[in-house]
């Protein structure tokens, strides 16, 4: 029962990924006009490029930071 619960749970999801933005997208196109949706996608764009280096930046520092600590625990 469990397997089938979760199953119609997955197509339900996968369901509304699909069809959520066939809805949503013409909407929000009208209502930002061509302006508006080239104003968002830049910044998202931004917001995007930004994300990308810190999540690298914070995965360096930490990797940098346990091999120091497994350093001094050696010693």
């Amino acid at each position: 029962m469990k397997v089938i619960k979760n199953y119609l749970y997955n197509a339900a999801y996968q369901l509304l990924a699909i069809i959520l933005p066939l809805i949503t997208a013409p909407y929000i196109s009208r209502t930002l006009k061509p302006e508006g949706v080239g104003i968002y996608s830049y910044t998202t764009s931004l917001i995007q490029w930004f994300t990308i280096l810190s999540i690298l930046g914070i995965d360096l520092y930490g990797q940098k930071k346990l091999h120091l600590l497994g350093i001094t625990k050696k010693n």
